[in-house]
């Protein structure tokens, strides 16, 4: 088979018609408060004004933009769900083309193995079912992957012009997600080292990325105010007071679980990617300092936080896997037996002990955690079974991992990409099995449907400051945001409140959660 552009748009679009079917086949919305805050940034950004939610954490405007034609072609709460669905899927899908432009230039592998590494890195489950949340996860990912190309192009031609493209999407993540600013960071260094130019045009260039950066910022804070009456609950300087020396050990221990969590995740494959490029001049080192800056932003921030995928969390790390996966399969054939076994057999059986003595108790079984993880480790526990645990995780990852290399290195990449497909669908089936799982237990799915005439809502009145901004989120998005307001006004029909709070006279009770009342107004 001769791959051509059509060949690869044909691909390109095969994934994303998969993608569309995988997250249209999910409940929905789930509504923690990440999803809801991009919907309300993309609602102020077509003109509908400020958001009921309360003050959220900082978080990147690049999404909302491309979320904010659909509520300005007048889609409702429902219909915005489907266009963030298959916005996911576009984006994803587009991972397909870059993978195999970074694979073909960094090993210069023959077409057709390569547009099967980038085929199956654009697929792996977590993207397919982080895609059907409204998340910057596969956003992230495709940038995390034009940032690497973008280096790979400058190194090879040393021009402005490049070193301006690279900065450009390192502007892009930082304007995504706030967390992604160390990576910015570092494709910006490595811009202004790579370049043969005089310092002077080095200077101008990181001037140049400075200034972008800063906009970036301060547009970020511009649109969180006029959505949220808030630039942010947190800075960069607020967790730094927090993140004390004291806090190392925890911080390592995060950093440890992360890597854990990709070793099992990817069969060892994913690390092959690194190792071996890593190796590769100017490329290798970028692409482990990204990495790095990433895994090191995880475990500074998830350090002290009371969640129960703390130590193994997956979408810190995750938006670099589609990469290392496409690049570790690329890499086989250069791999004599030794590392190769060394990489897939004893790399997941020390993950899985790390993983062990990291966790936070069994976390491994729980509704989320297919939806974090990437899915080649849920045929551990298909369905969420309750073999998933480390140990189980390990085994299954050194089985696939074997299989994949002996079939690569035979040269039987088609018979590898078909294993590879089950196991995806596999991971697949089973994270969605999990969302539905996840979706019953969530607020969303506690509130769906508690009004039995959502229209007899006129405005209800959230006390955004005391109430469960997910409680907020699902009651909001039932009965639309149009109708939810954080003032009283004459058409203040229903009132959300504390589950301590004082209602007015004559208010009749009509929902009671955990985190909060419902009551009508006489």
């Amino acid at each position: 088979m001769q791959v051509t552009r059509r060949v690869v748009g044909a691909v390109t679009a095969t994934l994303f018609g998969v993608s569309v079917f995988v997250a249209t086949s999910t409940p929905g919305p789930l509504l923690f408060a990440d999803d809801v805050a991009y919907l309300s940034m993309a609602r102020t950004l077509a003109g509908d004004g400020a958001s009921p939610m309360p003050p959220q954490p900082p978080y990147g405007f690049l999404y909302p933009i491309l979320l904010a034609p659909g509520w300005l072609l007048g889609l409702d709460e429902g219909g915005m769900l489907t266009y963030a669905r298959v916005l996911n899927a576009a984006v994803g899908a587009l991972l397909v083309p870059v993978l195999y432009a970074i694979v073909r230039r960094i090993w210069s592998t023959e077409r057709v193995p390569a547009l099967l590494a980038a085929m199956v890195g654009a697929a792996l489950p977590a993207l397919m079912l982080t895609g059907t949340i409204v998340w910057t996860e596969r956003l992230l990912a495709l940038l995390v992957a034009c940032a690497l190309l973008a280096i790979v192009r400058l190194a090879a031609s040393r021009t402005p012009d490049r070193a301006l493209q690279a900065i450009a999407v390192a502007a892009a993540l930082f304007a995504t997600h706030p967390r992604m600013g160390p990576v910015a960071i570092v494709v910006v260094a490595f811009a202004a080292l790579i370049i043969r130019r005089p310092v002077a045009v080095r200077l101008g260039l990181l001037g140049a990325a400075v200034l972008a950066l800063g906009l970036t910022e301060w547009v970020r804070r511009a649109i969180a105010h006029a959505t949220f009456d808030s630039s942010g609950t947190y800075d960069a300087g607020d967790l730094s007071s927090r993140r004390g020396f004291a806090e190392f050990p925890d911080m390592a221990q995060h950093a440890l679980g992360t890597g854990a969590y990709l070793t099992l995740a990817g069969t060892g494959i994913l690390v092959i990617g690194l190792v071996m490029t890593a190796r590769r001049p100017i490329v290798g080192p970028a692409l482990v300092a990204m990495l790095g800056a990433t895994v090191a932003v995880a475990g500074w921030f998830l350090t002290g936080v009371p969640r129960a995928d703390a130590w193994l969390h997956g979408r810190y790390v995750e938006v670099f896997a589609p990469v290392l996966l496409a690049l570790g399969l690329a890499s086989l054939k250069h791999l004599s037996w030794k590392p190769a076994v060394g990489f897939v057999v004893v790399g997941p059986i020390v993950a899985g002990i790390v993983a062990a003595w990291a966790g936070p108790g069994n976390n491994w079984n729980t509704p989320r955690s297919p939806v974090m993880m990437l899915g080649v480790e849920v045929s551990g526990a298909p369905f969420g079974s309750d073999v998933f645990e480390p140990g189980a995780a390990a085994s299954v990852a050194v089985v696939v991992g074997l299989i994949v290399w002996w079939l690569w290195r035979l040269e039987r990449q088609v018979t590898a990409t078909i294993v590879l497909s089950a196991v995806v669908a596999l991971g697949v089936a089973s994270g969605l099995e999990g969302l539905d799982q996840l979706h019953a237990s969530n607020i969303s799915g506690q509130t769906a449907g508690v009004f039995e005439n959502p229209d007899e809502v006129g405005e209800l009145y959230v006390d955004a400051q005391r109430v469960s901004p997910n409680l907020i989120a699902g009651l909001a998005w039932e009965i639309g945001f149009d109708d939810t307001t954080k003032t009283l006004s004459p058409e203040t029909t229903h009132l959300l409140l504390p589950p301590d709070a004082q209602p007015p006279t004559g208010a009749t009770l009509l929902l009671q959660f955990e985190s909060g009342t419902v009551w009508a107004l006489g």
